[in-house]
């Protein structure tokens, strides 16, 4: 630009070069962090950690009962909650008037079927290392879960879902356990980070029941580590058109 500059310039030429200045910087700061990142793979050694599910949870079903059952029922002041522990139908109920195989409760499942650890803060998600030793923990409560960057999904199932309202009524039938629910190894070659974990979830008639995790999107199978004890149970008709 000829001389003389024009008014301003010296200003704006200062700020200019202070926006170099700070991009410059910016690249800096980035560039030494994603060395960090890198160096710390490079160190990390492939290991082996635990992921558990622990706390309270269960399994619950949702089924759809004719309403001749459920009339029969009715009709002759029979205990739902006795007949679904009534193995040996020594209550004599016709076949035809069962809602289930006696004592089977957990197959009135055509609405719904599952069981896991209850997404809630009174339960946890830990992690082991190789040394059994815990390397992170969190409560499940979902805001905490998320505020912490991992994604939780979930999906609802209710007794209204039914195909045939008009002719049926709701079954609910639910365990209360208190245990592990969910052990499972997580090989990794990198630092463990949490950011990289997905829970989802059941909504089953308000009752949120967790049935799968995943890391770095690939499924971690740990329902074989299931060991719970029962804590309760209930069985009850729902959306029978008298709530």
């Amino acid at each position: 630009m000829a001389w003389p500059f024009p008014p301003g310039f010296e200003e704006e030429e200062k700020m200019i070069t202070e926006s170099n200045s700070l991009k410059k910087k910016s690249k800096k700061k980035a560039t030494t962090k994603q060395k960090e990142e890198l160096i710390a793979v490079l160190k990390f050694t492939p290991r082996t950690y635990k992921v558990m599910l622990s706390g309270y949870g269960g399994e619950i079903v949702l089924g759809s009962i004719p309403r001749e059952q459920y009339k029969y029922f009715i009709d002759n002041d029979i205990d739902l909650e006795e007949f679904a522990n009534d193995w040996d139908n020594e209550m004599e109920v016709p076949e035809d008037m069962q809602p289930f195989t006696p004592g089977e409760w957990h197959e009135c499942d055509d609405i719904a079927h599952e069981n896991g650890c209850e997404l809630a803060g009174v339960n946890y998600i830990t992690v082991i290392d190789e040394h059994g030793k815990e390397h992170w923990q969190s409560n499940l409560d979902h805001s905490t879960l998320v505020a912490a960057g991992i994604e939780v999904d979930g999906s609802t199932e209710e007794c209204e879902n039914r195909a045939d309202r008009e002719n049926t009524v709701g079954f609910i039938g639910q365990n209360t356990e208190k245990g592990t629910f969910f052990d499972a190894n997580l090989e990794l070659t990198k630092p463990f980070d949490p950011t990289k974990l997905s829970i989802n979830f059941t909504n089953v008639q308000g009752w949120c029941l967790i049935n799968g995790v995943t890391y770095n999107g690939v499924d971690i199978e740990g329902h074989d580590g299931y060991d719970t004890t029962g804590k309760g149970s209930e069985y009850k008709f729902c959306d029978t058109g008298k709530e």
